[in-house]
């Protein structure tokens, strides 16, 4: 990608210094003097580069940069801008007149730092995200990794819906295909034949709260749709197949974009230097394509995609820097739930793993949408937390 992204630093200065190529000697020294919030920049050319740092010298913030990028002998450079809040508003003025693409920097810092976030009317509810709220796993499947079969007819499906309403969910995530590592692909219309009915029930039930399909195909995703489901779960952020992609941006239909390296999901060991900059490239990348193609970026819902193709050291990464991932300006999903990785970690079953998982939920900020399969211990959990905080 070579657009200029903005995104909120690693906490990590030395770390984030080394990933610029920033001069060894002085790494020390700067990590003392450079303070204040700090955002990363992505691919700013040479001249770009030194512009901005002399407009944040004159204003008594500093910029640290690649250290080839003052003599231009590097193509491009990412860099570390470290400021006040008053001091990225005279910033940003600055940059609008500013040359090449920094009037497009100024716009992004702006986006950024004067970020509210807009509420989103799913169905018949409006999520204003002053509150994280709870999604329930309804998978249709006779193989998903924990709870395979138990759902899979209709009737079981149905009755396990009211259940999930019972205990708090604010949104029923449908879903026909497992993508639990090693899951047999099945075809659209098997596919179609699982989730389409329970849909049409919860309707007829009179249901009333959103309901989000989570599949891969244009096909189930359209049919889902046009039987009641109102937003929708693409594990594979759109690229799986092309036609929903271009039926979801032109018909501004709610939709989480989940970072995945394939589905289904895969035990991979990422030998990149920052699985988390990797991740946060791509679903920044994503959301600019459905924007572009006439998507309302606060249709937009975004999942850093914890499990699939990533290690665990790389799992623990994302939840680790999982904050600066709110720099994309999307509300944050997160599907944590009885993942391999935590069972596996902890050598624990999977009614051990819904208490872990309620646990993170409570503990990680900025989340906007836990994706759970036990909702009332995940709603308790973020009760308690409220209270303490």
């Amino acid at each position: 990608m070579n657009d200029i992204t903005v995104k909120n630093a690693d906490k990590n200065i030395i770390k984030e210094l080394n990933s610029i190529g920033f001069d060894n000697s002085y790494k020390d020294t700067a990590q003392k003097k450079y303070t204040g919030q700090a955002y990363k920049i992505f691919n700013l050319k040479p001249y770009e580069a030194n512009i901005l740092k002399q407009i944040c010298l004159s204003l008594g913030c500093d910029c640290a940069l690649n250290r080839d990028s003052v003599t231009c002998k590097c193509d491009k450079t990412d860099c570390l801008i470290f400021a006040t809040k008053l001091q990225y508003e005279k910033l940003i003025q600055k940059l609008k007149q500013q040359p090449f693409r920094l009037k497009t920097l100024s716009q992004k810092l702006s986006d950024i730092i004067n970020y509210n976030p807009p509420s989103l009317q799913i169905g018949n509810y409006t999520f204003d995200w002053k509150r994280p709220y709870i999604m329930g796993i309804l998978n249709v499947t006779p193989d998903s990794f924990s709870d395979g079969g138990q759902f899979n007819s209709t009737e079981k499906a149905i009755e396990h819906c009211f259940k999930l309403i019972e205990d708090g969910a604010d949104i029923i995530d449908i879903g026909g295909e497992s993508t639990r590592p090693e899951a047999q692909c099945i075809t659209v219309e098997e596919e179609m034949k699982r989730v389409i009915p329970v849909i049409e029930q919860i309707r007829k039930n009179n249901i009333k709260l959103p309901v989000s399909i989570d599949t891969r195909n244009y096909k189930t995703a359209k049919s889902a749709i046009e039987a009641g489901a109102d937003i929708i779960n693409d594990v594979s952020g759109l690229d799986y197949d092309k036609k929903l992609f271009e039926y979801t941006a032109q018909n501004n239909i709610p939709v989480i974009i989940m970072h995945s390296d394939k589905v289904p999901a895969i035990s991979k060991n990422y030998t990149n230097a920052d699985i988390v900059e990797e991740v946060y490239k791509s679903l920044s990348q994503k959301i600019e394509m459905l924007i572009n193609a006439g998507m309302n970026k606060k249709n937009i819902i975004t999942d850093v995609g914890i499990g699939f193709g990533k290690s665990t050291e790389g799992n623990i990464q994302l939840l680790k820097r999982i904050n600066e991932f709110t720099s994309l300006k999307t509300p944050l999903l997160l599907g944590i739930s009885r993942k391999s990785f935590m069972r596996n970690s902890f050598n624990i079953s999977y009614s051990e793993a819904d208490i872990l998982t309620a646990f993170y939920s409570a503990m990680l900020k900025n989340i906007n949408i836990h994706r759970v399969h036990n909702v009332q211990l995940t709603k308790q959990f973020l009760e308690y937390a409220k209270l303490l905080n």
